[in-house]
């Protein structure tokens, strides 16, 4: 008898573990089903939520490197429906004796003009990342001041021409990003026909680590929204004086 029922225990206990397990299985399965589907709508998207919004704001930290040795860089920026927006670029050597430079600061638009030609054109077929990649290309125009060791920011601002690109880390438009950027200055005095000496730091490479982020900003439809919002507090103030 007491065999019998240790048995038993023992069989009904090991039925308990099967269906244990097969649930977890069954759980763990329904989850990569759901992951995978994600996936494929994600990928299949195109967009990969650049359209989730209208404005895509950006930040970032990292390294310069110019004539003279590194420096530390911050970024932002702002994007219409990431294809075009403005920017702001400043660097700080950290007070190294090296560095011709002490500190600059730039600002300008920027274009970005591949995104929504490929992806009208359904091009966008590729991984996410490598879309996203591919779309950042972007073109920029700006002014920059510098302040030399010692010295302040000079009066004069000088021309800025640059070129960027951003690496998606997790395949969607807002996340992480790893971003690239080289800039070629040119000074006031240089553009003025100036022949006085000129340092050597013109060439500007910075790459820095943020973060992108997608928000609707209803920027087409602002002035839209005025009058809508009028007509519902007036229709609420008329309901209340009921």
């Amino acid at each position: 008898m007491i065999t019998w029922n240790t048995t038993s225990r023992g069989s009904s206990g090991s039925a308990r573990e099967r269906r244990t397990v097969a649930k977890a299985l069954a759980g763990v399965a329904a989850l990569a089903a759901l992951a995978a589907a994600s996936t494929a709508h994600a990928e299949g998207d195109g967009a990969y939520g650049r359209l989730d919004g209208d404005l895509e704001l950006r930040a970032g930290a990292g390294a310069s490197f110019a004539d003279g040795g590194p420096a530390l860089c911050a970024r932002g920026a702002a994007a219409y429906l990431s294809t075009a927006g403005l920017y702001a670029h400043y660097t700080d050597a950290l007070g190294a004796e090296r560095a011709p430079v002490a500190r600059s600061i730039a600002g300008g638009v920027f274009i970005q003009p591949l995104f929504l030609a490929r992806y009208a054109s359904d091009l966008e077929r590729g991984a996410p990342w490598l879309d996203l990649f591919l779309d950042s290309l972007a073109l920029g125009v700006g002014s920059f001041w510098e302040a030399p060791r010692g010295a302040g920011f000079a009066a004069e601002p000088g021309l800025e021409l640059s070129l960027s690109l951003d690496v998606p880390l997790l395949g969607d438009a807002t996340g992480p990003f790893l971003d690239l950027r080289g800039a070629l200055r040119f000074r006031g005095p240089e553009l003025s026909g100036d022949e006085g000496p000129r340092d050597a730091q013109r060439a500007l490479v910075s790459i820095t680590l943020g973060w992108h982020h997608v928000v609707r900003a209803h920027l087409v439809d602002a002035g839209d929204r005025g009058p809508a919002q009028v007509a519902v507090q007036r229709g609420a103030a008329g309901a209340r004086s009921r």
